[in-house]
């Protein structure tokens, strides 16, 4: 009782714990790496959200279109082919001045380069020095709101770093509003990352091309903002978009330290280390590129080149193989770092921003809850092949609403958080059942292991509903054996020698039981009880039993051959069949109990055996029990008695088994029926004269002698006068 209370409580509150984990993980992902201070909080936030976000990113690669094209990004790409016409590598500055010099050409209009120049180059023939011509091209670049922008790197604190930012970069410097005293996490510019003096004086803008990758090594977050000295400066893609456009815009820091771009009726959130996610829209395919050398060599009057570069904004970085500016993102894992800085800038021209993270985690947190609902609904029916579909339905319709609907919509759902809070819960509400399965089996096998054959425990194991324990209504039929004049033999023996010849017969004789699917009640002393039809139908019961009962006294005289060769008493028994409803099931008390049957027709078998004594037979039945049985039993009849306790006359039959006398004298028994015959139809004489011929047989001469007393007081031939009425057991 206690176990199933704990089974039954343990799956509500296994349920519970994995959907409050999968909720906690949920709202976790509201938070940034750099919420908490503590380094190991900031890792298990960083390692939650990257199981959502590697399956945010299988999702979000469906959604990338093959035929889109972005109208004002092209790429000058410094790749294998360039490399290899030019001959060198880094490629020689002067060779980006003649590309500026061919983009202000074509009308470029603003030009971000995703190419670091800390160092100085070496002079060329001559004394000239690349450095200078490549200042120049970007100083005659600029005209017209024209701009150029050249990247750096920010570093931490104990890195070596520029001790204030250079004063050039206040051209750059964003318009903030702030919060006092809460300012985005400082920053600080890389000593060895800053481009060398000559290009820093060409009036060139600058940003930042930090980029770090999350816990998993996927770079989603793009630093778009940065705090140098309590001054906010942009990224390269930031800065880029701004020239672009023309438009200075205002981030506005809150008191939790994170920030918020608006532009327009949009806005983008960026976290307190200046950090916003990118929504990728694609790589090369989804960005027009071209060579840097195809640049350099074009004509001045080239149409194609115009068209094709004309009023753009131009982003210059390396896709060549030996450069290694390879970044694993969620829509390529060796994608060319240039394309996230053409990520984010495309993201702030469309404005195609993610969605609040809250309004997400509201979402997901919706999702879960109503997926659990449904989820518990349809497992109160206890259909298990339900709740396998619904758990499918649950996943496959989220899928489709989300890949359709939300996603598109810039909605990052937690899916991974959700499917994972319904597969834990279905494993383990099957786990627990199997668990439950598996223990109710183990009772059944210890409880019926005792009383029937390994075969029909096998049976009931595989389907336990049939099983009908606890008082339940069966027909069956009842088999009771007892060795005579037990008393006597066990008083002519040890107790060891008793122990082993009882044992001895109980064995052979429990085994023709399970033999012919029966199940053993009881032992009581010296006499078996046993049953057929419970607790699994066996088909025809009777039938089964009385082949059992015949088996027995086949067995019997065996068993009395190795008593005889060990010196010992010889087993007689008696054997009473009868078959009826019985209420069958576990009986006694919570802890101790036995699988047995109890009624009026277990208490008839009872009497029958005892009536194996008074009619000198060995196999009694009932009426009930030889209406079901077949042409291969033999049988003769032998009484109707009242037994005690009823008042209601029942007719009893022996059955011929093969050792019986009448067996093996068929004509013996045909003699003996037709005698019974005329005894019913009174004619005493002849009955007489038939049952006296028939000799050693107790039934024969108890006919016999009801047939003397009737012919010579015929006035005791009454009603009834075939019914003999039990005074004893």
């Amino acid at each position: 009782m206690y176990q199933k209370l704990i089974i039954k409580s343990i799956r509500p509150l296994g349920m519970f714990l994995i959907f409050s984990f999968a909720a906690l993980c949920v709202i976790c992902s509201i938070f940034t790496r750099d919420t908490f201070k503590y380094q190991f909080l900031q890792k298990f936030i960083e390692y939650t959200i990257s199981f959502e976000n590697r399956f945010y990113d299988f999702r979000s690669k469906a959604l990338i279109d093959p035929d889109f094209r972005s109208k004002d990004i092209v790429l000058v790409k410094i790749d294998d082919y360039s490399l290899q016409k030019i001959g060198s590598f880094p490629l020689p500055r002067n060779n980006y001045a003649l590309m500026l010099n061919k983009l202000d050409t074509f009308g470029a209009k603003v030009v971000a380069f995703d190419v670091l120049f800390p160092e100085k180059s070496p002079e060329l023939k001559g004394g000239i020095s690349p450095d200078s011509i490549f200042a120049k091209s970007i100083k005659d670049f600029q005209h017209d709101g024209k701009r150029v922008y050249l990247a750096f790197y920010l570093v931490p604190e104990q890195e070596d770093h520029l001790e204030e930012a250079p004063i050039e970069m206040l051209n750059d410097a964003l318009q903030t509003r702030t919060v006092p005293d809460k300012d985005i996490y400082p920053s600080y510019i890389g000593k060895f990352t800053f481009p060398i003096p000559e290009l820093v004086q060409s009036e060139a803008g600058f940003g930042s091309i930090t980029t770090q990758e999350d816990g998993d090594g996927i770079f989603r977050q793009y630093m778009l903002i940065s705090n140098v000295d309590t001054i906010y400066y942009g990224s390269l893609s930031f800065n880029s978009f701004e020239a672009f456009t023309g438009e200075k815009n205002t981030i506005t820091v809150s008191a939790d330290q994170t920030g918020e771009l608006k532009l327009g009726d949009t806005k983008l959130e960026i976290s307190a280390s200046g950090e916003t996610k990118i929504r990728y829209v694609g790589s090369e395919q989804q960005f027009t590129n071209v060579s840097l050398y195809d640049v350099i060599k074009a004509r001045d009057d080239d149409l194609k080149m115009k068209e094709l570069l004309g009023g753009k904004l131009i982003f210059v970085g390396s896709t060549a193989v030996g450069a290694h500016d390879f970044r694993p993102s969620p829509i390529d894992p060796k994608m060319p770092g240039v394309y996230s800085h053409m990520n984010m800038t495309h993201m702030l021209l469309t404005k195609y921003f993610f969605q609040d993270n809250e309004d997400s985690v509201l979402y997901s947190i919706y999702y879960l809850i109503l997926g659990m609902i449904i989820f518990i609904i349809v497992q109160h029916f206890g259909n298990a092949l339900f709740d396998a579909l619904s758990i499918v339905i649950i996943i496959a319709s989220s899928y489709y609403i989300d890949r359709y609907y939300l996603m598109p919509k810039g909605y990052e759902l937690k899916l991974f958080y959700c499917y994972f809070c319904f597969i834990a819960c279905y494993s383990w509400n099957t786990f627990i059942e199997f668990y439950r399965v598996n223990k109710e089996k183990k009772q059944i096998r210890g409880t019926f292991a005792r009383y029937v054959s390994p075969t029909v425990v096998d049976e009931m194991l595989k389907d336990p509903d049939n099983i009908h324990v606890g008082g339940t209504k069966l027909d069956i039929t009842c088999l009771f054996s007892d060795v005579r004049d037990f008393t006597s033999i066990s008083e002519s023996m040890t107790a060891t020698e008793l122990a082993h010849s009882l044992n001895l017969y109980m064995g052979k004789m429990t085994d023709i039981v399970f033999d012919t699917k029966g199940t053993l009640d009881k032992y009581i002393g010296d006499a078996i009880v046993a049953l057929w039809g419970a607790p699994l139908p066996i088909g025809n019961h009777a039938q089964h039993a009385v082949e059992g009962a015949i088996k027995m006294m086949n067995q019997l005289p065996e068993i009395n051959e190795e008593f005889k060769r060990l010196g010992r008493p010889q087993f007689f028994v008696g054997i009473g069949l009868n078959s009826g409803e019985c209420s069958v099931g576990n009986m006694g008390s919570t802890r101790i109990f036995s699988y047995t049957a109890l009624g009026d027709n277990m208490n008839l078998g009872a009497r029958l055996e005892g009536l194996c004594k008074y009619y000198g037979t060995q196999i009694l039945i009932s009426e009930y029990t030889l209406a079901r049985l077949d042409q291969t039993i033999k049988t003769r009849p032998i009484d109707k008695v009242i037994v005690k306790g009823k008042t209601h006359p029942v007719s009893i039959f022996e059955v011929i088994y093969p050792l019986h006398k009448m067996a093996q004298d068929p004509a013996l028994l045909e003699k003996y029926k037709l005698a019974h015959e005329l005894f019913l139809r009174k004619d005493f004489g002849g009955a007489k004269e038939l049952f006296g011929s028939i000799e050693d047989d107790k039934p024969s001469k108890r006919l016999k002698e009801l047939c003397t007393k009737f012919v010579e007081h015929p006035e005791l031939v009454i009603e009834g006068f075939d019914v003999t009425k039990m005074t004893e057991k």
